[in-house]
């Protein structure tokens, strides 16, 4: 098992990709790029919006953001929903994406033509168009937490940002909706991690694989890494934890398999691994673990 950190940040994780021989890190208010060794090479810093999950993708970073609300409103009244597009090689931005069809959606928010509960952007992932083979891009909605919202809600759009259309995903109603998505290229499966419920009607499982086509879960799990989940093909997974407090945060994808994914606890993953320098790795991981209190922090 290997890990890389990424320290001194200001605000919580948000997610990671891999590009080569590189990480990237977006947090709530800056990019980094480092090695996989951990070494930091680049950073931009986010000043008009909220930062979400980032994916890499021929040589680009692409990452959704949310606009800042206007002066008096609500911390959550955001008033853009985007995908911001950097240079891989220099995190210099290229582009931005107004993702208008999310504007229709936030006004319908609390109306009676409501059946989505949209209350942002997060997950982003390019993909396979499911019909064409296309690479497309694909921005999960922020649910609302509401009982009546069981759908997780993907959207497909060029890359260029030109919407194309929906899908929607039987999971139960979860806490902000996919917090970070990413597709599997050597398996053809989709894969979003959530945070644990805090409500009955919330599912316990946090981690999914979801069909190429997105017409089905195929599989799911009740194991936590919702700050970054990262598919390897058949090396695996990075998975995620953060530690730390605002104004001094940090973050871990560290290495693991699909058949870790089904010790739910993290102390019984520790049980299981048989060699000490795995279960060193691993108590330095749980040792920097956020508090209970921390995990939904956004």
């Amino acid at each position: 098992m290997t890990y890389i950190e990424v320290v001194h940040q200001n605000l919580h994780l948000q997610g990671f990709a891999k590009g080569g021989d590189f990480m990237y890190w977006s947090f709530t208010d800056s990019l980094v790029k480092t090695t996989l060794a951990g070494t930091v090479k680049c950073q931009c810093e986010m000043r008009d919006g909220h930062l979400g999950d980032c994916d890499y993708y021929d040589g680009k970073i692409y990452a959704s953001m949310l606009g800042h609300p206007a002066p008096g409103r609500p911390w959550n009244d955001w008033s853009s929903f985007c995908i911001y597009v950097y240079s891989a090689d220099d995190l210099r931005l290229l582009q931005k994406i107004r993702l208008d069809i999310c504007d229709r959606y936030w006004k319908e928010l609390g109306t009676d033509a409501d059946t989505r509960g949209f209350s942002g952007v997060d997950g982003v992932t390019v993909a396979p168009d499911p019909k064409t083979g296309e690479p497309k891009l694909f921005v999960a909605c922020a649910l609302t937490t509401d009982e009546r919202f069981t759908d997780q809600i993907l959207l497909q759009f060029t890359l260029d940002g030109a919407y194309e259309t929906e899908y929607r995903i039987p999971t139960g109603n979860t806490v902000f909706g996919i917090q970070n998505l990413d597709y599997d290229w050597e398996n053809g499966e989709f894969w979003f991690s959530t945070y644990g419920p805090e409500r009955d009607f919330q599912p316990e499982e946090t981690l999914y694989c979801v069909s190429g086509d997105l017409t089905k879960v195929l599989r799911k799990y009740a194991y936590s890494s919702p700050y970054g989940i990262e598919c390897l093909g058949k090396e695996g997974f990075f998975a995620s934890v953060q530690f730390g407090v605002n104004k001094n945060r940090g973050g871990i994808a560290y290495s693991c398999t699909e058949a870790q994914f089904r010790i739910p606890a993290a102390e019984k993953f520790l049980t299981q691994h048989h060699t000490e320098e795995d279960l060193l790795l691993m108590q330095e991981i749980l040792n920097a673990v956020c508090t209970t209190d921390e995990k939904h922090s956004i």
